[in-house]
């Protein structure tokens, strides 16, 4: 019984080649040409004229496909590719026919070369002969190997090093190949060419409407900002357009910022925040932009609990904005959102650490308000005032006239903190300067006209104490004949957003017909929404009136009261402590019991029923009817 041999022996006459019992050795004269070789093993394969047989077929292919004959090496390592696929799917074969592929592809077929990328390209690493096929392929005219080859070269994968205008001169090859995502490619990579924008521009508008959506977005954001072309706002929102209808999340936050301002398109705020929704789930500023919608109401009804998770979702992409929005959100509340000190001090900490000077100044206010307003507060608000923060710049104010175990009272550095703040219209240093004025103390001279303006200027910016000077003013007379009507549209404008005083003070005038027509009914509502704050003089004054009055008259006269406010009662609230000391009103304390600037001056109380109406002074600017913060 013959030995079997499991090796295959070289010879340098012929070739060897493994049977199913031993080793054929087939002879091949070496003047035979590779093109005779192929036709032999092609015959020999086939049977076409000799007896079929594999083993010579396989023989005569391998030596052709070896040979330094392009063109005969590329078609006999075809046949075998052919072959092995056909004979088995073991992986031996599958591995043989791999091989003779790499190598059709080495010849310079195409169709091999794309087939072998497929595979090369996503295995990490990539191969070394990944960059072989790719040339080999690209050099043969695959628009596909072009482009794959211009990728090694643009991102220097495995042992290919990068070559940047190697990239560009293939991506530019793919293109003209007929490779649309070679266009693409190169264009990306012209952005940051400042020589090549106009090229790069057409290149991203041709890929844009080809379907590519990075290309889009881009293209749309150089039509708009002037990235060295002309704008062209109409192509830029369709190229937007086209980029959103295939998903893209950078797209959906230009075109809603777009939207939202209304400015070079017309404004759609309920598609703007649509959009933005669309985006944050993959663009941390929609999630913020959205945020801010929901929370401010914008293009939608007015959603704080949906702010929040979308604030928080962008805090977690490392936008501290939204850690500032959440704080400020938790430190004043909303409604249906009530207050958190301790929340509002976690967020607003994070913000202040990182840097944010405007949290650091709303830390600093928080610690006050929960009685720990110490140095680490003072420092929080000077580190504030350093970056003008006006609010910080007037906080300063307080902290420096007060002064503190580390910094004695320093009243010159504290009117000159105000008086920045005033400059940044901040709206308390606005009022606070007014009530300086008006009194003449901590050497500011006093002013009438100066105080008016200031105090007008605070209303300006949705301050409504300031309408309560403003009427007080008005009705005292002190620079002008007093002029009560104008004074009732003031203390009106106050009390409807929750101002005792001006709640007090327009009862008043109600109930004696001062500036206004007489009308005990609508006195006592004013009275009893003062009387709810705790104003002595208003439950006085309501009692009174409800000797005059049926019962029923004025217990229906209390239900409808609340309608005469324009705001919810938390924003009262905050509108009756807006001007307090912020080292008063935010540790706990009650609120000051004696008035201040006009408003602080005695007012004689009527004794009878003048005529409505009153003469004099009739000009001056009303306060604006702000929304509110």
């Amino acid at each position: 019984m013959p030995v079997q041999r499991r090796t295959i022996v070289a010879l340098a006459t012929g070739i060897a080649v493994a049977t199913a019992t031993g080793v054929a050795v087939i002879t091949i004269n070496g003047r035979q040409t590779p093109a005779d070789m192929l036709a032999q093993g092609q015959a020999y394969l086939t049977g076409d004229g000799v007896d079929r047989n594999l083993t010579k077929a396989i023989a005569f292919l391998e030596r052709a496909a070896l040979s330094e004959d392009r063109a005969n090496a590329r078609e006999a390592s075809l046949e075998l590719v052919s072959h092995f696929e056909d004979s088995s799917s073991d992986a031996s074969s599958q591995a043989s026919a791999q091989r003779w592929r790499m190598r059709a592809a080495e010849c310079g077929h195409r169709e091999s070369a794309e087939a072998l990328l497929v595979g090369l390209i996503d295995q990490i690493p990539i191969p070394e002969q990944t960059e072989t096929v790719a040339r080999a392929g690209a050099k043969a005219g695959s628009a596909y190997c072009m482009l794959v080859l211009g990728d090694l070269l643009a991102q220097g994968r495995g042992t290919v090093k990068q070559d940047l205008p190697g990239a560009r001169a293939w991506y530019r090859k793919a293109d003209e190949a007929g490779e649309p995502r070679g266009n693409a490619r190169l264009a990306l990579m012209l952005l940051d060419d400042p020589t090549q924008q106009a090229d790069c521009l057409q290149r991203l508008i041709r890929a844009g409407q080809g379907g590519d959506a990075e290309c889009a977005f881009h293209a749309g954001v150089r039509l708009l900002n002037h990235h060295g072309v002309e704008p062209d706002v109409k192509t830029a929102v369709r190229m937007f357009e086209q980029a959103i209808a295939a998903g893209h999340a950078k797209s959906c936050f230009e075109l809603a910022g777009l939207l939202e301002a209304g400015v070079l398109v017309p404004q759609d705020l309920p598609r703007a925040r649509a959009l933005q929704l669309v985006a944050s789930g993959e663009d941390p500023r929609a999630c913020f932009a959205y945020a801010q919608m929901c929370e401010l109401g914008i293009g939608g009804p007015i959603d704080v609990h949906t702010a929040m998770a979308h604030y928080a979702r962008a805090a977690q992409s490392g936008l501290f904005g939204a850690r500032l929005r959440m704080g400020v959100l938790c430190q004043e509340g909303r409604p249906g959102f009530e207050p958190n000190p301790a929340e509002a001090e976690r967020h607003l900490r994070a913000a202040a650490d990182a840097g944010d000077s405007m949290a650091q100044w709303r830390l600093s206010r928080v610690l006050v308000e929960t009685g720990r307003g110490g140095e680490d507060a003072a420092e929080l608000s000077a580190k504030a005032a350093k970056a003008a923060v006006p609010g910080a710049l007037y906080d300063q104010y307080w902290f420096l006239l007060k002064g503190n175990a580390n910094q004695p009272a320093n009243r010159i550095a504290a009117i000159e903190s105000l008086d920045a703040a005033v400059e940044a219209n901040f709206p308390e240093a606005l009022y606070r300067r007014g009530v300086l004025l008006s009194e003449g103390v901590q050497g500011v001279i006093g002013n009438m006209k100066d105080a008016a303006d200031a105090f007008n200027k605070a209303v300006e910016l949705d301050v409504p104490l300031a309408a309560l000077q403003l009427g007080a003013l008005y009705q005292l007379g002190l620079d002008a004949p007093p002029d009560d009507t104008m004074a009732a549209s003031q203390y009106r404008f106050a009390a409807e957003r929750g101002i005792t005083e001006a709640q007090y003070r327009l009862g008043l005038m109600y109930e004696f017909g001062t500036g206004l027509p007489a009308d005990e009914r609508e006195a006592y509502r004013w009275y009893h929404l003062a009387s709810a704050e705790g104003d002595g003089r208003a439950i006085s004054r309501r009692a009174h009136l409800r000797t005059k009055l049926l019962q029923q008259d004025w217990q229906a006269l209390e239900d409808t009261a609340p309608t005469l406010l324009l705001v919810e009662p938390s924003m009262a609230r905050f509108y009756r402590e807006q001007t307090w000391s912020p080292l008063d009103r935010r540790s706990g304390r009650s609120a000051p019991t004696k008035g201040e600037g006009f408003a602080g001056r005695e007012m004689a109380m009527p004794t009878d029923r003048p005529a409505a109406g009153g003469s004099g002074r009739s000009s001056g600017p009303r306060p604006k009817r702000n929304r509110g913060s």
